[in-house]
């Protein structure tokens, strides 16, 4: 899996930071508006909540006028006034078409990852190799297909990244088990992470 990547699609943070307040600013600099132009929050497609889940993100006075739509923990597409969880983003989207947002978050030790898409859906995830070690279990995570393709620290942490990638992509978070996922189906890009960490991105089609 290599990368890939424009080089704004992904940007690390201290994980102290304020999440929403990452995302907006990393959103502002690749749509090309100002931070407070920028709205974001999340929604939980199992329970309806807005103080978790998924995150979205959209440009403030953006075409349609509808109410946000939103777009798991940590992952998927952004959104504004579209059944179909897409947003439109930039200055001028009143009056012209724009490209779909999509949006991303993962934390993993000391980093924040933020992650914006223009173009399509997008799902990140940052992992420590360390820490996925410590509790590895095959049956957990791996596709019948995937038998025995965690043989290193490194392989077992890209795994587990590509699942959970995927799953916020989807936007189902880890209501779908692991093993129903087979990696080799998607479009997953590795990235560049600090030592120790493993970033792994999935993308839909655009």
């Amino acid at each position: 899996m290599s990368a890939g990547l424009p080089a704004d699609l992904l940007r690390l943070h201290p994980v102290t930071a304020d999440a929403d307040r990452a995302l907006a600013a990393h959103v502002a600099d690749v749509v090309g508006v100002q931070p407070d132009e920028i709205r974001v929050g999340r929604h939980c497609p199992a329970c309806g909540a807005v103080s978790h889940g998924r995150p979205w993100a959209r440009v403030v006075g953006t075409a349609d006028g509808g109410a946000e739509t939103p777009g798991g923990a940590d992952g998927g597409a952004g959104t504004r006034g579209r059944a179909d969880g897409r947003a439109t983003a930039g200055r001028g989207a009143a009056t012209s078409t724009r490209p779909v947002l999509g949006v991303s978050l993962s934390r993993s030790g000391p980093h924040l990852l933020t992650a914006v898409r223009v173009g399509g859906g997008i799902g990140v995830d940052l992992e420590e190799a360390a820490a996925v070690d410590r509790g590895w279990d095959p049956s957990l995570v791996l596709h019948p297909a995937e038998v025995g393709q965690d043989r290193t620290a490194e392989d077992r942490a890209r795994l587990w990244a590509g699942k959970e990638a995927v799953l916020k992509l989807l936007g189902t978070g880890l209501r779908t088990p692991m093993p129903e996922v087979r990696l080799a189906e998607h479009d997953l890009r590795e990235a560049e992470a600090p030592d120790g960490f493993v970033i792994l991105v999935a993308l839909s089609q655009s």
